[in-house]
């Protein structure tokens, strides 16, 4: 008997303990979707537990939407931080290509990050309890140059698509953003659908203003989600989603001599557009930006 409640963890040291082991796990790029895709079996029989016993948070579901580049490793920052998670009491889910079934619920009790879909998309999806979605834009011409610095140097190595980028390294960087964009209509077209949503259950926010004004406008995606801090474990939270944070964590986490997935060199579009690149991307959503409310 002594020997078997030695050897019991409990249901919170089992979630902390797969959830280190998981998020170490996934940086193996071979095995990557695969423990991805037991993590979320792993999350469902938990959402089935909550279900069972009547334990679901009030807001079951988090869910942070947006398109790549526009802020999505941010959203996961401040919704998986330890302190906000003890207010959620929701599991993180790794990252995968949710568009393939996307009127399959997700777990009771889970934060979903990197929603990339369109408004019909979300419309179709399946929700068993209570959620919100924070959907975040970003001026679709900086979506762009954070891609493009990204392709050629800041993302992780990608099976299949090396040879590509370093193909895009060795081009002018004009003629390469070109190319991205010319990649990237589908996206633009997803968050066109996005523009004007009037759903209580959606917060829309821009990672322009959220850089200008972290202070109030993570006020405003905790007030969405029903999650209220005290003013200390604001200040915290603060604190380490702040840029400078981030950048310090995810370098410590990279192999010696890779550079951060936060530029230090923060272009714009405007130092790097000529006219062809400003009438590529207004030829994939026309207007957008404008709608958006970005400048012309």
């Amino acid at each position: 008997m002594h020997c078997h409640r030695r050897f019991r963890l409990s249901p919170s040291t089992l979630e902390a303990r797969a959830r280190e082991w998981s998020t170490r796990a996934v940086q193996w790029d071979p095995a990557r979707n695969n423990i991805k895709r037991a993590v979320h079996l792993a999350a469902r029989a938990r959402g089935a537990r909550l279900e069972r016993t009547g334990q679901v948070p009030a807001i079951a579901n988090i869910y942070a939407a947006g398109s790549p580049k526009a802020g999505s490793q941010w959203m996961k920052a401040l919704f998986d931080h330890p302190v906000v998670r003890r207010h959620t009491g929701l599991f993180t889910l790794p990252q995968l290509d949710y568009q393939l079934k996307p009127s399959k619920p997700f777990p009771a009790g889970t934060f979903v990050p990197g929603l990339y879909f369109s408004h019909d998309e979300y419309l179709a999806m399946t929700h068993r309890h209570p959620y919100r979605l924070i959907y975040m834009f970003r001026d679709p011409r900086d979506l762009f140059v954070s891609g493009y610095f990204s392709a050629i140097g800041t993302h992780r190595p990608v099976a299949g698509y090396e040879g590509w980028r370093e193909e895009l390294r060795s081009k002018p960087v004009g003629e390469g953003l070109l190319e991205l964009i010319h990649l990237g209509g589908s996206r633009l077209q997803e968050m066109a659908t996005w523009a004007g949503v009037d759903d209580p259950h959606v917060a829309t926010f821009k990672l322009e203003e959220i850089n200008a004004d972290p202070r109030g406008n993570v006020t405003g995606i905790l007030e969405h989600c029903e999650i209220d801090l005290s003013p200390d474990e604001f200040e915290t939270v603060l604190h380490d989603v702040s840029r400078e944070a981030l950048q310090v964590k995810d370098l410590a986490q990279r192999s010696e001599g890779s550079e951060s997935h936060y530029r230090v060199d923060r272009k714009t579009y405007r130092e790097l557009f000529t006219d062809e690149h400003y009438a590529a991307v207004d030829a994939l959503s026309p207007g957008l930006a404008v709608r958006l409310g970005y400048d012309a």
